[in-house]
This record gives structure tokens, C-alpha cells and sequence, in this order.
């Protein structure tokens, strides 16, 4: 099976150099397909590119080019340079079929902090252009293929959730610590509404006397200097209410390295909005903690609560649930414990493996069609 992959974000580094590729096609690209490589290396030929927009590839006629291969396979768009339907027209000469993955909404919420960038530049366009002309498309979960059915018409789709391995980043490390707690959230910037539902939460438990030596609250993905994470840490820190006892960065790294955070944590929190948008998200951020042996406190919404249960989690319902769980997780810290164990047991039914085996099948049948 001749699979070519197209990362755009993809470029080699040098040692102690930052990674630029990004989270999506690090966790929807190029670890999944090396996962295929790597559990059947006698059975799956990868190649990747960053795009097949040019008229020329490798020195050869890009439609020449394709034809080397059985699927070429895509993240949101066919084109680099919002061209996808110079490119669908170009695969379908080739006669190879394209599959294109969607692991998020097609369509920006208005207040989305990148919604006039992705308007001006027509990228929301090219992603609904993309998902018009695949001949396949694989997606996280159902709630998002049915969105997808909805809106183009009945598609051929597969449903292929993340996968993490246990190890390198996501390698769980004992945790020690003279604390009850130690809390942590990460993320980037887009995520400022879904962190302004612990603000009054946090600010509760900074000012609150009983525990202010009893547990610290960890930053993850601060960069220094940026309008937007500067915001965010305003928020996180409460603007002053945390000490520099409680409070802690944990700077933004790149996709290769930011899942360390969590060996600076035992408790993670993922707060999300009940929204269409956050709806259609993966779970990712759920995995990472379980990976990683870490309890979660967590909004009780899709994705995340089609893997909640009582004994692997603490749900928060509304913006005071989060001092109430945080506080239940400073009295009781075995709870910790618990919770992380069995969570940890719960995600490996998203392991890199089990995913990988997956795709693999959906691949086949796409080919036997």
C-alpha cells in the first residue's frame, strides 16, 4: 500500500532547534502514519510531501507523480496554497483517490480568534472545497461525520480517533511533590473562553487561606510577550490573586516536546464550552492527561464525556464545580491516585496501536472499493 502524505507544516531541524510543524498534522499526519509504517512495515510504503501543488515534483510531472502511489492523504485542505480544485482535478487525472482527514468543525464560530484571518484569506472556503471533492473522508468521531454528511451530501467516511503511544513525551514518569495538588492547564490561545470558565474557581481558591500551602496551579504554553498569552496568564493567575507560592509558567515548546508539561502536574484540568464548535473537537487533550497517569477535573461535554465515567474523573458542570473539585482533590489526595490509574487504563483503548490497526483496515477498504 503506497500511501503519500501531504504535511505542510513539515521541515527538517537541526538539533536544539524548534519544530515547526503543528499540532494537527503531528497528531493527525505524521504520527499516525508513521505508526502504520512502523506495525506493518512489510505492507505500507509512505512518502510525504508538504504539498502537490507545483506542476513539477521530484523533477517530475506532479500528475506523474501521483500516480506512484495507491492514496494520497490530507488534513482539511488539498492545497497549500488554497487551490484545491486545481489539485482535486490534478488527483483525478491521476486516478488515485485523496482522503482527506477533518478533526475539527469545517466552519469557525464568528468570535473564533482566527475567524476574519481564515474569511480573508479563503481558507474556510478551500476546507469546504476539500471535503467537496474527497473521494474519502476520515474524522474523529461520529457527531463530526454527521455534521459533514449534513452540510455535502453523504460522504464515504471512516472514523479514525487519535492515538497516543506510551512513550518518548507521553511516557508516564513518577510524580513527587510535598503539595496535595499540583494543577496544570495547557493549551494555546484559542482556548481563552473555555479557561474563563475556572477564572472565579481559581480566584475562590488563591484567596482561600485553608489551602494556599496546600497546592500550585502550573501555566502551560505561556509565551512571554504575546498579547494573547499574556491575556490568558491574566486569567490562569487571576490577576494578582495568585501568589508566587500557588502559580507557575511552563513556557510554549513545539509538538515534539509540550507533553512534558505534565510531569510537572497530577492533576489536569480541561475546562471546554458547550458549544457546535468545541463539540466537534477530538478528545486529545483527555488522552494526554490519561497517558500521562494524571487525574483529571473535566467539562461534562463532547468529546470528552464519551469516555467520563465516576471513577476517572471529576466532572465540573458550572464555573463553581471547579473550586469544589479542586478543593475535594486537595482533601482527599489518594483520590488523585485513583482517579489517574484508572483513567489511564480507560485511554488505552486509544492507543497509537490499536489506532494504527484501524486505519490500516480503513485504507483497505477504501483501496478494495
Amino acid at each position: 500500500m503506497k500511501i503519500l502524505v501531504l504535511i505542510p507544516s513539515y521541515s527538517e531541524t537541526k538539533p536544539g532547534e524548534k519544530s515547526t510543524l503543528n499540532g494537527v498534522d503531528y497528531h493527525r499526519l505524521l504520527n499516525p502514519h508513521k505508526a502504520l509504517a512502523k506495525f506493518y512495515p512489510n505492507e505500507i510504503d509512505l512518502y510525504q510531501v508538504g504539498d502537490i501543488d507545483s506542476d513539477i515534483i521530484d523533477g517530475v510531472d506532479s500528475i506523474e507523480f501521483i500516480k506512484r502511489f495507491d492514496l494520497v492523504v490530507g488534513n482539511r485542505t488539498m492545497s497549500k496554497i488554497l487551490e484545491s480544485k486545481k489539485v482535486a482535478e490534478k488527483i483525478k487525472k491521476s486516478g488515485v483517490k485523496f482522503v482527506l482527514d477533518m478533526d475539527d468543525d469545517f466552519q469557525l464560530p464568528t468570535n473564533h480568534i482566527l475567524y476574519n484571518v481564515s474569511k480573508r484569506d479563503g481558507i474556510g472556503g478551500d476546507v469546504k472545497d476539500s471535503i467537496k471533492y474527497a473521494d474519502v473522508i476520515t474524522c474523529t468521531h461520529q457527531l463530526l461525520a454527521n455534521e459533514i454528511n449534513k452540510e455535502f451530501g453523504k460522504k464515504e467516511t471512516y472514523l479514525i480517533p487519535n492515538g497516543l503511544p506510551s512513550f518518548a513525551q507521553f511516557e508516564p514518569k513518577p510524580f513527587k511533590t510535598d503539595l496535595s495538588a499540583v494543577f496544570g492547564w495547557s493549551g494555546s490561545i484559542t482556548h481563552f473562553e473555555d479557561i474563563m470558565l475556572m477564572h472565579d474557581s481559581l480566584a475562590a481558591l488563591y484567596t482561600d487561606y485553608r489551602y494556599k500551602d496546600s497546592f500550585k496551579m502550573i501555566y502551560g504554553g505561556y509565551a512571554k510577550g504575546d498579547g494573547e498569552s499574556e491575556a490568558m496568564l491574566g486569567v490562569l493567575s487571576c490577576k494578582g490573586k495568585a501568589s508566587e507560592s500557588n502559580f507557575e509558567i511552563f513556557p510554549s515548546t513545539d509538538v515534539h516536546n509540550y507533553a512534558y508539561f505534565y510531569d510537572k502536574i497530577n492533576v489536569a484540568l480541561i475546562p471546554l464550552k458547550n458549544t457546535r464548535f468545541n463539540n466537534m473537537k477530538s478528545n486529545l487533550k483527555l488522552l494526554e492527561a490519561g497517558f500521562k497517569k494524571k487525574a483529571v477535573i473535566v467539562s461534562d461535554v463532547h468529546p470528552y464525556n464519551t469516555l467520563l465515567t465516576d471513577k476517572n474523573c471529576l466532572i465540573a458542570k458550572n464555573k463553581h464545580d471547579w473550586y469544589k473539585q479542586m478543593v475535594k482533590l486537595i482533601r482527599n489526595p489518594n483520590m488523585i491516585e485513583d482517579l489517574s490509574e484508572q483513567l489511564y487504563l480507560d485511554v488505552q483503548v486509544q492507543s497509537i496501536e490499536k489506532i494504527a490497526e484501524l486505519r490500516y483496515n480503513a485504507y483497505k477498504q477504501i483501496l478494495n472499493k
